[in-house]
């Protein structure tokens, strides 16, 4: 998340999903239980090898081929594991959460106290027409996230991090002067911003931002060659491959098509795909119904298929002894939580924040949520494809709450009961459940508790106004990182100084607002040690619960199918879904 720029910047940064939740970045865990490494799941007897052809199953409509306009999810990932590498990516297997490097040499050189990064490009790599890939390209891909007319769908980390000049709109947002590779006029600055020397490309940002190797492997800081950018309608499925596959003939929207190898893809040029199978088809424009239908039937080559359709928890309990090996329960990356109103004249009571805390039972909101296939109850805002710990409970804490010492502890303080509570959340047949197991927990504490239903279309933008200060107590929060760090969590949800202002809270929803917590959040960025880093951290999120700015509920989990006949199968910790990478079909 940016730092050291208004709201009306920073706003735009970050999956902010409070009202429905999608995964952006999500994570894997033992298809039987809730404990195992993450991103594991059995594989097939022998080692993979390589051949044959895989099916990838989609449900819908593929948006976009164009890592530009893509936003972190499935079908961003799918294709930087395919055609669209970066500067850095992922890894695999026991490394899933650590960035490592793609098309540079390293992870780059920081210098100026993180706030300029330099990445070398490896030598020899190559685009899909055999000519190299160079540090020109990099700037390109990079320059085209600052056109509005055409970005509209992808990440702005660019526009926000980057050192540039700016300029504040009518509407009272801030944006850079700078608006694509036809601006002429502002080049210089963009120019300044990001240089080439050689095969290096250097970044210079605003301010310190230690996670800068996670968000250049981001899809917008993708490699484009200008030659290949047009006008066409076509334009974004049109595929440059930098990878080990390409697209063998035009895409067919709602129909799909084939990827096959990629004849100027060096591997010693790349430390992390495998790339497996000679084929990868992939078949759009299906039905979510069909697609689990199929997986489930194994007719022809669907044995030979995988997916990112979810299916239904209840799966899990139906499936026998085969099915099973097929089943895989990945983190997805989402937390639910409550976000407190720090302005309310009930919350703002530390003792009554305290009693909420000690007496909210999630080990009912799971079950209602879906049970342990959809979720694990969890203490942190930091989902375990950040903080793999986020979910043991701490010392003395157990999963159903304690309503009976919350309302002694209400006593204990001098709190008249029952107290008022104002609750609103996103309307679902599901979030009803859910809420309603919670409220009957609270107000066995001596909370007098009044639920409100928000359709989830409208949701967000409900609990963004002004006026939610004085309308509600707690706030249905979900949240999803862009990648796995803390920094993509906390500054975001929880720094004051980005998200409030006059014309409300942001993201910052409860209008939390602590010097420690802020402090903390400036001592990270200028912490170059990961670990270090980390640790600070978590003495933020740890301030952040102590001072009751959140309450977490449960970190949420996909149900994945795949085909008998794929080999090593993985869902990855970071993409969410099945890692194109390293996955087979011999």
């Amino acid at each position: 998340m940016v730092r050291g720029l208004t709201r009306s910047v920073a706003a735009g940064v970050g999956a902010a999903l409070l009202a429905a939740g999608a995964a952006a970045c999500t994570g894997s865990s033992d298809p039987v239980s809730t404990q195992g490494a993450l991103g594991t799941a059995p594989s097939a007897s022998g080692e993979p090898q390589r051949g044959g052809d895989l099916q990838v199953l989609v449900a819908g409509t593929i948006a976009t081929w164009d890592p530009q306009l893509m936003y972190v999810g499935p079908e961003a990932f799918f294709a930087q594991r395919t055609f669209a590498r970066g500067l850095t990516a992922y890894g695999t297997g026991a490394h899933q959460r650590d960035v490592q490097a793609d098309l540079a040499t390293d992870t780059g050189t920081p210098s100026d106290g993180a706030r300029t990064w330099s990445f070398t490009l490896r030598p020899g790599v190559k685009w899909q027409d055999g000519s190299p890939i160079t540090c020109d390209d990099v700037r390109h891909g990079v320059a085209r996230t600052f056109d509005r007319r055409t970005h509209v769908g992808g990440t702005n980390y660019a526009s926000f991090l980057l050192d540039m000049p700016t300029q504040v709109t009518p509407e009272g947002l801030e944006k850079p002067v700078y608006s694509g590779p036809g601006d002429t006029a502002h080049r210089a600055d963009f120019e300044r911003a990001v240089s080439c020397k050689g095969s290096t490309i250097t970044f210079r940002l605003r301010d310190a931002e230690p996670d800068f190797p996670h968000i250049v492997a981001l899809p917008e800081f993708a490699p484009r060659k200008a030659s290949t950018d047009t006008t066409s309608d076509k334009a974004s499925y049109a595929v440059m491959s930098s990878g080990p596959y390409r697209l063998k003939d035009p895409w067919v929207v709602g129909k799909g098509g084939t990827f096959v190898r990629n004849e100027h893809w060096d591997p010693r040029t790349d430390p992390i795909r495998r790339a497996y199978p000679d084929e990868i088809r992939v078949m759009s424009g299906l039905g979510e119904q069909s697609v689990i239908q199929r997986l489930l039937n194994q007719q022809d080559d669907d044995a030979y298929a995988v997916s990112w359709v979810q299916a239904s928890p209840t799966l899990r309990n139906q499936a026998g002894t085969g099915l099973q090996a097929r089943l895989t329960f990945p983190y997805t990356g989402n937390v639910d939580y409550l976000a407190v109103n720090m302005r309310s004249k009930v919350m703002a009571n530390p003792a009554v924040r305290k009693a909420l805390a000690l007496s909210t039972n999630r080990a009912t909101y799971v079950t209602a949520t879906g049970g342990e296939g959809a979720g694990t109850p969890t203490w942190s805002i930091l989902s375990p494809t950040v903080d793999p710990q986020s979910v043991t409970p701490p010392p003395g804490t157990g999963v159903e709450g304690d309503p009976e010492g919350a309302r002694r502890a209400l006593q204990q303080a001098g709190v008249k009961l029952p107290v008022p509570l104002r609750v609103v959340y996103a309307r679902s047949v599901l979030g009803d459940k859910a809420y309603a197991a919670l409220a009957a927990g609270w107000e066995r504490a001596g909370f007098d508790v009044q639920l409100t239903s928000v359709p989830a279309e409208k949701y967000y933008e409900t609990i963004e106004k002004p006026t939610s200060v004085s309308s509600f107590d707690v706030f249905r929060g979900v949240w999803t990182p862009d990648w796995p760090s803390a920094g993509g969590v906390l500054p975001a949800l929880f720094d004051s100084r980005i998200n409030i202002d006059s014309s409300g809270p942001g993201q910052d929803v409860g209008y939390f607002s602590s010097p420690a917590v802020n402090a903390l959040i400036d001592k990270a960025d200028v912490t170059p040690d990961p670990r270090a880093r980390a640790k600070v951290w978590q003495q933020a999120d740890r301030t952040l619960r102590d001072e009751g700015g959140y309450i977490a509920l449960s970190a949420t989990k996909a149900l994945y199918l795949h085909g008998s006949g794929v080999k090593s199968y993985e869902d990855h910790a970071v993409g969410g879904i099945v890692d194109l990478a390293t996955v087979a079909v011999r």
